[in-house]
């Protein structure tokens, strides 16, 4: 993948909290971030940009994603609900007799 700024293709208020990022190192984040907060068009362009393998594993391993965005994709996708990981409890619940 060639070097992209990914700021100048997407909102910059997408990606308020990182100053450098490198669309190819950071594809998880960039395509959670898209999905979470883009419009159709912003869709079609990341699917341009990103294989449909390197964005089912950004909906399988982003822990920050909306629940709701999880869904929506992983239905699109047909991903287990139970391999995405922002479905997932962050923590395990003790049991107490």
């Amino acid at each position: 993948m060639q070097k992209v700024d990914v700021k100048s293709i997407f909102r910059p208020s997408f990606f308020w909290d990182a100053d450098e990022i490198d669309a190819d190192k950071h594809a998880a984040y960039v395509i959670a971030r898209v999905l979470d907060y883009g419009d159709v068009e912003d869709v079609r362009k990341i699917r341009e940009m990103y294989p449909d393998e390197k964005i089912i594993e950004a909906i399988r391993t982003r822990r920050g994603m909306f629940p709701k965005t999880g869904k929506y994709w992983a239905v699109k996708f047909n991903i287990p609900f139970s391999e995405v990981a922002c479905l997932k409890k962050y923590y395990q619940q003790k049991q107490y007799l």
